[in-house]
């Protein structure tokens, strides 16, 4: 009998309930047991969906779902890290697979992208990138020289730590770049160039700052050469 009378309460109380849910204060009624149902199913569907990835509408798509937020972002590594020697280097180096999977060996060792990085490696080949910055011919960037110079990536790659798929973020052009060039030069960050410098100089070779001396005559002045012959050679 105890069980019976506890079973009606608990019905009474869980009816009484959803009619409040369903009323307004005036009494009213303020949705549809259908309406609700759906709002909770499409708020439900939203929680779970995944968020939208950063530059894929702008982005080529890769072979393998590499995310800068992740590494660069979430994790904050070092730039350095995996292009290796870029401070020293006129181009940027790709990380290998064996810098890859130093740590995919262990960590998201499951994941069906990391699997497709293994059997890159045991077949013995690069993976296929596609390329997402390219400069005409006629261009020669110096990596090296920017980055001993404190140039951030940033300055030219954009918010690379926040990107899922890595896109172009700025022009490129060669407008673009005098106009960094241009700004009047720091002189303590060329006094600071001018040693750093020293450490990749050959013995009997110009001591180089920001750039070669030789090569424009208002070194010094702006904060990178303008002359033709640094970028066209």
């Amino acid at each position: 009998m105890q069980t019976r009378s506890r079973a009606i309460i608990a019905g009474t109380i869980a009816f009484v309930g959803l009619a409040l849910l369903l009323l307004r204060l005036d009494g009213t009624p303020a949705v549809s047991p259908g309406e609700l149902t759906a709002a909770a199913i499409q708020d439900a569907e939203q929680a779970a969906a995944p968020a939208p990835l950063v530059g894929a509408d702008r982005g080529p798509q890769q072979p393998i779902a590499y995310s800068h937020r992740v590494h660069a972002g979430q994790y904050e590594m070092q730039c350095l890290y995996c292009h290796t020697n870029a401070d020293k280097s006129p181009f940027v180096p790709l990380p290998s697979l064996a810098t890859c999977m130093g740590c995919h060996q262990i960590i998201q060792a499951a994941s069906p992208e990391i699997q497709k990085l293994r059997d890159y490696q045991q077949r013995g080949e690069s993976v296929p990138w596609v390329r997402v910055h390219k400069l005409a011919d006629f261009v020669q960037f110096n990596h090296s020289r920017h980055i001993r110079a404190e140039l951030e990536c940033q300055e030219c790659h954009g918010p690379i730590e926040e990107m899922d798929v890595v896109y172009q973020w700025a022009p490129l052009t060669m407008g673009w770049c005098l106009k960094c060039h241009w700004q009047p030069a720091d002189p303590d960050k060329l006094a600071a160039a001018a040693s750093i410098a020293e450490v990749y100089s050959s013995p009997g070779t110009e001591s180089r700052g920001l750039y070669p001396r030789s090569i424009d005559s208002d070194y010094g002045v702006t904060r990178a050469p303008i002359d033709c012959v640094a970028c066209h050679y």
